[in-house]
């Protein structure tokens, strides 16, 4: 059944074109995800979509009702009961309350967006302040809608949901069938296509041009008087010839025009663009050699009566990538903050330079163009800043624009080129993906990974984590717990960890069974055939859980 259809639209802010499509149409049981670069559309897309923004030309086929949750939304929610109980909002009172925290705030707004029961369900960057668990929750959620539209920079969740990738690219949309990993596969071979038909192209071109220059030489030599001739010699021997040198000459540049007209007639193939990969030369910062170079130790602090830490102790090493994790509240923010902070409790060895990346983007001069703030504290070169701009998908057409009229994913991507180039050699990020696109995530994940300070940062997003995180700070109950290595080998430990807990568990209830088999045996009226058959059986239960024999 057909729940909305597009048809040749066109929308424009200004004199930008955002979106000029021909159609676009959403069936019921689809599961898409919306993808494209920030500032591709992908909202006003949803917006369009939702009659809540009409465009310039087209027309919209609209036969459901869409709950809609958006990215930015301050309006009052009365969420279902039963559905902010399965968001996990501790209680109905924060919905009455203006200062709820972040990720409270997302889960009454999402349980409001489910509790409408419309007939499809548009979402853009629901992940945003979420912890682990509250986006694990929100994918539960999802996954039992039957017909949504997705925007996220989580990709994790776009893949295990989306059945159809839409992706906005310069105006227009291109559709791609499976999850986010097929469409990655699909883009990833559409390049090595392009690749191959642009390098085939340019040296067709090439062979077509020499042949072209060469017919043109050889016209010219043609035409030349032999030295040893009159003019008037010349034009006799032309005049007496079957093939006299003038007729020679025009058939060679007519020959020489047909080939340009190939040329002419070829199929133009641009060369795809490819990320610079330029990096900074990181010597220039003067990059401590400790093997420690941040460390807490009996860290106290309290918001009024919440304790975040009790005597908390952590150790950050050089050269580590350390993704600070914990659920919403429990103080992982405000433990960056403590560390820039240098905190009563917290010391840096002295060649330690923080770079903190700030989500209000203070370290930005919004009257100053892409390429003058990215220079201002830079102590690399332009051409290396200009690389690094490139590398955060900010094209060489951005340098000149002012960062008031940016987006804001542009602005969080300058933010981070700031750091990369500035002094720093320990960066300091809290929620790096938060509003980027996904090509940007996938960029700043390469930059993250090839960055050869020490990294500390604080993100929801597990496959950022996995992709760069050697180190974990776990922030639970007042304490900081260090564990070496990605999210997933947390996950892996806490799974052993769980199994070992029911493995003596199991181990005990065996050896209790046991030994009331053994005291059944003096009992004159027991089966001693079943009871040993009963013992037989437990031990071999104890040979299995224990991994030895018994004697």
């Amino acid at each position: 059944m057909l729940l909305i259809k597009a048809t040749d639209i066109k929308k424009s802010y200004g004199e930008k074109e955002i979106l000029n499509f021909k159609e676009f149409s959403i069936y019921r049981g689809d599961k898409i995800g919306l993808v494209g670069l920030n500032g591709a559309g992908k909202t006003t897309l949803l917006q369009i979509l939702a009659r809540e923004l009409m465009p310039e030309e087209g027309k919209i086929e609209k036969n459901c009702e869409i709950s809609y949750f958006k990215q930015f939304d301050n309006d009052k929610v009365e969420a279902d009961r039963r559905l902010l109980k399965e968001m996990r909002v501790a209680e109905l009172k924060p919905i009455e309350q203006e200062k709820v925290s972040g990720g409270e705030q997302t889960r009454i707004r999402l349980a409001d967006a489910f509790s409408k029961n419309r007939h499809i369900l548009f979402v853009d960057e629901p992940t945003s302040n979420l912890d682990i668990k509250g986006i694990e929750l929100l994918k539960k959620k999802l996954s039992k809608i039957d017909t949504m539209v997705i925007i996220s920079h989580d990709c994790d969740l776009i893949n295990s949901l989306c059945t159809r990738i839409v992706e906005v690219r310069e105006q227009q949309l291109f559709f791609y069938n499976g999850n986010y990993w097929d469409y990655n596969r699909q883009r990833k071979a559409d390049f090595t296509r392009e690749m191959v038909e642009y390098e085939n192209y340019n040296k067709e071109k090439k062979r077509l041009e020499k042949m072209y220059l060469s017919k043109i030489e050889m016209a010219k030599e043609v035409g030349k008087r032999p030295k040893n001739l009159s003019p008037e010699e010349c034009r006799l021997r032309n005049f007496l010839s079957s093939r006299p040198f003038d007729v020679k000459q025009k058939n060679i540049q007519s020959s020489a025009k047909a080939v340009l007209s190939r040329i002419e007639h070829l199929e133009v193939k641009e060369k795809p663009k490819e990320v610079p990969n330029i990096r900074p030369d990181f010597r220039l910062t003067n990059p401590p050699e400790n093997k420690v170079v941040i460390e807490g130790e009996n860290l106290d602090f309290s918001y009024g009566d919440k304790v975040i830490f009790d005597k908390a102790q952590f150790v950050i090493a050089n050269r580590q990538r350390v993704a600070i994790i914990g659920d919403n509240g429990v103080g992982k923010t405000t433990l960056l903050n403590l560390i820039q902070q240098e905190y009563d409790g917290i010391r840096k060895v002295p060649k330690a330079t923080l770079g903190y990346f700030h989500q209000g983007f203070e370290n930005l001069d919004f009257h100053k163009t892409v390429l003058e703030n990215v220079m201002e504290d830079s102590i690399q070169t332009e051409s290396v800043a200009r690389t690094i701009l490139a590398r955060l998908l900010l094209t060489s057409g951005d340098m000149e624009k002012k960062v008031s009229v940016l987006s804001g994913g542009e602005r969080i991507k300058l933010a981070f080129a700031k750091l990369f180039v500035s002094n720093a050699n320990i960066l300091m990020v809290d929620e790096p993906t938060n509003y980027l696109d996904m090509p940007s995530v996938e960029a700043l994940q390469q930059m993250f990974s090839q960055y050869e300070g020490t990294l500390v940062f604080v993100s929801h997003d597990r496959i950022f984590i996995n992709e760069i995180a050697t180190d974990l700070l776990i922030v639970k109950n007042g304490k900081i717990h260090g564990f070496h290595g990605n999210y997933k080998a947390y996950e892996e430990s806490l799974k052993k960890e769980k199994s070992k807990d029911n493995k003596d568990i199991l181990i005990v209830a065996a050896e209790m069974k046991r030994t009331v088999i053994l005291a059944e045996f003096s009992n004159p009226r027991a089966d001693k055939e079943a009871l040993e058959e009963e013992y037989e059986n437990v031990m071999n239960e104890l040979k299995l859980l224990r991994g030895n024999f018994i004697e």
